[in-house]
């Protein structure tokens, strides 16, 4: 959907997908934000609580979020901090090993 906002990171956390939708969301082109972290948009005093967890379920291949909308604190290229609404999708390979996060915002 055009106006939803589709980010996915690897297992790093480094974006590799940055859709039209979450340049209008987030305020930065996709130019600008492929290759950078999610720190990109998660505001700075919830970066140490989203690291812990993201690496947690990418490690276990679980998330308590996962395929829940949730509500996230986000950070757009202004600097304004909004809560977003968002689904969590784990991508991963037949052997269950996560080799992907991929957030749908709405």
């Amino acid at each position: 959907m055009d106006s939803e906002a589709i980010v996915l990171a690897d297992i790093d956390g480094v974006i590799r997908l940055w859709s039209g939708g979450a340049e209008r969301m987030f305020g930065y082109p996709a130019s600008e934000a492929v290759g950078r972290t999610l720190d990109l948009i998660i505001p700075a005093e919830y970066r140490e609580a989203h690291w812990i967890g993201f690496r947690r379920a990418l490690a276990s291949g679980e998330a308590s979020v996962e395929g829940r909308v949730v509500s996230f604190p986000a950070r757009h290229a202004t600097g304004t901090i909004t809560e977003r609404n968002g689904r969590l999708t784990l991508l991963r390979r037949p052997r269950a090993d996560v080799v992907a996060a991929i957030m749908v915002f709405e």
